[in-house]
């Protein structure tokens, strides 16, 4: 059983269209090759490792909000501020799922969540490369934060971010959670400048010290994907929940208290 007592709970992925258009396939079965990623077969149950899987709908948003009450329990959501269409344009998350964002933020008032910055598209929109392939996959494209990125266009992305995130949900957001665990030492100081002073993922704390920025590592760190949700339902986040002594809490309260 965990010990909740500085541990944070953390649900990554909500809003991102990776969900749609992340799609690769197992490489290997046992010490054997297998062709995973051709063609049809990185689709196929068994198979296939990652997307395709639909957002989190409003009533299994409001059925969330009731299983973290009963366990007087908190939740960090990290949200994708920007919705990728297959054309590549960008649709802000409460526009794109009005009805589960406005539930979400009746949790952020209830003192239920902390909405965390998951990145603007999570994604690599140059020449459509968050675009599934034919005979590959296209795991390394759903990072957005990446070396390869330009810093100009990754302050972009956090800029649009945080004013989406801040403007809809009527609420500092001071949490960081990278998409895909990527992002440089420019990225981590350009989060500083847009208000960020939580950085949550594995190895956070990488590239050394940042000034004005927090590291919460992955092990103080309960980790769920909204895709765990979707295929196991609400229940599994109960079952999460049971097997705390202590209750979990917010990334942003355990690095209040010094990550």
């Amino acid at each position: 059983m965990i010990n909740g007592n500085g541990v944070a709970l953390r649900l990554d992925d909500v809003g991102a269209s990776s969900k749609l258009y992340e799609i690769y396939g197992r490489t290997r079965v046992g010490p054997l090759p297998f062709p995973g990623n051709v063609l049809f077969l990185k689709r196929v149950p068994g198979i296939k490792r990652w997307g395709p899987y639909r957002e989190l709908g409003a009533a299994e948003w409001e059925r969330l909000l009731t299983v973290l009450e009963a366990a007087r329990a908190r939740l960090t959501v990290a949200i994708t501020a920007g919705w990728v269409e297959w054309s590549a344009r960008v649709v802000p998350f409460p526009q794109k799922f009005p009805a589960q964002a406005a539930t979400i933020r009746d949790g952020v008032r209830r003192g239920l969540l902390e909405v965390a910055n998951h990145g603007y598209t999570h994604c690599v929109l140059a020449g459509r490369a968050f675009r599934p392939r034919a005979f590959a996959g296209n795991r390394s494209y759903h990072r957005e934060f990446l070396d390869t990125v330009p810093d100009s266009l990754q302050r972009e992305h956090l800029a649009r971010s945080q004013a989406i995130l801040q403007d809809y949900f009527a609420t500092p957001v001071v949490t960081f959670v990278p998409p895909g665990n990527a992002f440089t030492r420019a990225t981590a100081e350009m989060a500083v400048e847009h208000g960020l002073r939580i950085l949550s993922c594995y190895d956070a704390g990488r590239w050394g010290p940042v000034a004005g920025l927090t590291f919460v590592d992955d092990a103080r760190v309960e980790i769920l994907h909204d895709r765990d949700l979707v295929l196991g339902g609400i229940e599994s986040l109960s079952r999460v929940l049971a097997r705390s002594a202590g209750g979990f809490t917010t990334v942003r309260v355990v690095g209040e208290r010094g990550g």
